[in-house]
């Protein structure tokens, strides 16, 4: 395989975009910049893309993928939202924080690893939320690493691993944050926290 690589650092690239749309609505896995760290991505409602992600990174098939989008009204495609929920969407996303939801039935198994949960995000950056409002479903999209090594802040840091092995990657520069996300969870209305990174929970 041939990977596309562009370099979306000054501007995002119109007919890229559109090849990247092609790409995603054909099975394929990209990589790109988020607010946190690059993440690598592919239609949340294509099995065979999931395969491919879990092959490629090495990743168990027992640690779920996470999804990212750009609205309420997508996250509510693979997700149930309370009121409670929403309320904390709509406050701190975009933004470094992933919250878990309950998943809806047609959302793959095998993004969830078999759980009935899923985490979601809509991350604080320009290329992927270009990317994310231009194609039509979320997108099933996990740290761009090797399982088990660091996650990249930049494409330097996994190039050589990836190179050859996905069908595209986006360079947007470092990323801002290059820390993971906060992960919570509401149960009985109440706030769990499962990981903290860069958004503290005082907040």
């Amino acid at each position: 395989m041939i990977t596309k690589k562009w370099n979306w650092t000054n501007e995002i690239k119109e007919e890229e975009l559109e090849e990247l749309n092609n790409i995603l609505e054909n099975d394929g896995v990209v990589i790109f910049p988020t607010d946190t760290v690059y993440g690598i991505g592919c239609n949340c409602y294509s099995e065979k893309a999931i395969e491919k992600i879990f092959e490629i990174k090495k990743r168990a098939k027992n640690k779920p993928i996470g999804i990212l989008t750009d609205s309420v009204d997508k996250i509510k495609t693979v997700a149930k939202v309370s009121n409670k929920e929403e309320e904390l969407i709509n406050k701190y996303m975009p933004g470094a924080l992933t919250i878990i939801l309950d998943k809806k039935e047609k959302t793959p198994d095998v993004l969830t690893s078999g759980l009935q949960t899923i985490g979601v995000r809509i991350p604080n950056d320009e290329i992927a939320l270009k990317i994310l409002e231009n194609f039509q479903y979320p997108l099933a999209t996990t740290s761009a690493n090797e399982s088990g090594e660091e996650a990249g802040i930049e494409v330097e840091d996994f190039m050589n691993y990836f190179d050859g092995k996905v069908d595209a990657i986006i360079d947007g520069g470092p990323t801002k944050i290059q820390v993971a996300s906060t992960i919570i969870r509401v149960d009985n209305n109440e706030l769990k926290v499962l990981r903290e990174g860069t958004l503290k929970i005082k907040e």
